[in-house]
């Protein structure tokens, strides 16, 4: 293992802890504040070490704000996105007896399947379909490569639309 590499693990040691708690408070999910940090400290691997601990430390800390800080920005804009498809998308306009379907029942099953989803296959869904970013940058902010964010959509537009069909089929 490299010096850069055991001062990573030193550096993770000492402040992973920290950092959680850091993140946790800001975006008030404690389940996701581990996976922030790792990835932050995926990134700083990446990116290499500055060459001083003080400095590593810093750059540490900065990655992690910002990746939670991020991960506000991200829940924020899902959560309007929601809240504005609400009004228009859930009023029916042909009753059920109608023929037509239910618009809130197609609502809460598609909640339900994106919640069966693994974690990680419904962010990059949301990050794409709600948030709107391209398959480079939910890459790159992932750390995956672009073929498998363009794996993890399709295994979430499968899963979607397999508990849809009742509510998509036109019969």
């Amino acid at each position: 293992m490299s010096a850069w590499h055991t001062a990573l693990a030193q550096l993770f040691l000492e402040h992973r802890a920290r950092l959680e708690r850091l993140v946790r408070r800001r975006t008030g999910d404690g389940d996701r504040a581990a996976d922030l940090v790792q990835e932050s400290f995926l990134r700083l691997l990446a990116a290499g070490g500055t060459g001083s601990t003080p400095g590593d430390t810093r750059l540490l800390y900065a990655v992690t704000r910002n990746a939670a800080i991020d991960q506000q920005r991200s829940a924020r804009r899902r959560a309007a996105a929601m809240q504005a498809l609400a009004p228009e998308q859930l009023r029916s306009e042909v009753g059920a007896a109608d023929g037509g379907f239910d618009a809130r029942a197609a609502l809460t099953a598609l909640e339900a399947a994106l919640r069966e989803l693994p974690d990680r296959t419904r962010e990059v869904f949301l990050l794409r379909r709600v948030d709107g970013l391209p398959h480079a940058e939910i890459a790159a902010r992932l750390g995956m490569p672009v073929s498998t964010v363009e794996k993890h959509l399709l295994r979430a537009i499968r899963h979607c639309q397999s508990r849809l069909a009742d509510h998509l089929d036109p019969s």
